[in-house]
């Protein structure tokens, strides 16, 4: 691999112990795929930060790094963790995973990592077309490249922290144009309402099993609104090694990775398929209703608040996962406020798929989230059912 003068000198243990180590690491891995040489990064994003998911094995790696006086050297944003930092307590979470996990997010403070603990972190700062990340979480890379037109892989936890205190990455996969072209087109055959995120993450379930992996292509995009795009990169990375993308009028660059792409294999999905997932109605009274997987925005929230304007009180319980920077806008608002009054469930710096408080508390789930009905099962043995979004508040309005 080609290194500059500046890589080489911290290579060789000049600029510190742990930066060596780091740029060693880093160089390892871009030589397994092939990199030619690093590219700088201009903001790192953190993942495998909940004690539930990382465990001591986790906690031992980070406190290694941070015993060796490392310091981020470029904006670096956090994942969420296990448990609502302030209200962790009224989740349910026991005293031994409170510490654990309070230990993890000191130490990860103290490298400098920005205290956002979302999976959001496009809402906190914008990413621009062309610019090189080193992200970890799965549908915070998707947006990047897929909305944005940024240039990131799904890269690990331990390697985001790495990537963070020399601030650059490996050139390979794509951090390259030449492996951002599409690889299979798309086509939904039927009328369906892809606007809705709870149609739009099942949508992104079924590419993901269909494909596996690749870039698919959307070229008569139905996927229009920004809540919707949120919600299918978020299920298409879960259930498929897809980290990107092609939609045509939103990619970035999307007029010419169609024209490299040139004639694709097509797969077709029938609309039929994405309704036998997402349900105009359920045949049980659920537990609750979980809203926010990846982290839900103002727009979502001020969709629910609407729907549910005429109910003085929901008659299922409703918990909203969101972060520190949303949670702050709809307290400035008054809407936190009005939501909280009318039964509804806040959660920050967590989400449900993270977190062990959904195993201890609930059975029976309705998500709105393609992710959620992936990962939730799978985690935490819970029985879910995901509806759709634009019609959730029917549910929980609903006298039982």
């Amino acid at each position: 691999m080609f290194l500059t003068k500046e890589e080489e000198s911290i290579l060789n243990g000049a600029h510190g112990e742990i930066k060596a180590l780091a740029l060693k690491t880093i160089i390892k891995i871009g030589e397994s795929l092939n990199a030619e040489r690093l590219v700088d990064v201009s903001h790192v994003h953190a993942s495998g930060l909940s004690y539930l998911t990382i465990g001591d094995a986790g906690l031992v790696f980070i406190e290694s790094v941070v015993s060796k006086n490392a310091k981020v050297k470029v904006f670096s944003t956090l994942n969420p963790v296990g448990m609502d930092l302030d209200d962790w307590k009224k989740m349910g979470i026991s005293e031994d995973f409170a510490e654990k996990q309070k230990r993890i997010v000191e130490l990860v403070l103290k490298l400098g990592f920005d205290p956002t603990f979302t999976c959001t972190p496009y809402l906190i700062r914008k990413p621009f077309p062309g610019e090189h990340l080193a992200w970890g979480e799965s549908s915070a890379v998707g947006m990047a490249n897929t909305y944005y037109g940024a240039y990131t892989n799904r890269e690990g936890g331990p390697i985001t922290i790495l990537s963070a205190i020399v601030g650059k990455i490996y050139e390979a996969g794509l951090h390259l144009k030449e492996n951002r072209v599409p690889t299979v087109e798309i086509i939904i055959d039927g009328e369906i309402d892809l606007t809705d995120p709870s149609i739009s993450g099942a949508l992104g379930i079924i590419v993901g099993e269909k494909i596996k992996s690749g870039i698919p292509l959307f070229k008569r995009n139905r996927l229009t609104s920004f809540e919707a795009i949120k919600s299918y990169t978020a299920a298409v990375g879960a259930n498929g090694d897809i980290a990107m993308s092609v939609i045509d009028g939103i990619t970035p660059e999307y007029k010419d990775l169609i024209k490299k792409a040139g004639e694709l294999e097509k797969v077709h999905i029938d609309a039929n398929e994405l309704k036998e997932i997402v349900k105009d109605s359920i045949d049980y009274i659920p537990d609750v209703v979980l809203i926010g997987c990846p982290h839900a925005d103002l727009e979502e929230i001020l969709n629910f608040s609407i729907q549910i304007k005429d109910c003085k009180k929901i008659n299922i319980p409703v918990i909203i996962s969101t972060s520190r920077y949303v949670s702050n806008k709809l307290n400035e608002m008054g809407l936190l406020q009005q939501l909280e009054e009318k039964g509804v469930i806040f959660i920050k710096d967590t989400c449900p798929v993270v977190s062990p408080f959904v195993s201890l508390k609930f059975k029976n789930i309705v998500t709105v989230s393609g992710k959620s009905l992936f990962y939730l099962p799978r985690m935490h043995d819970v029985k879910v059912a995901i509806f759709p979004f634009n019609k959730v508040g029917e549910v929980v309005c609903r006298k039982k």
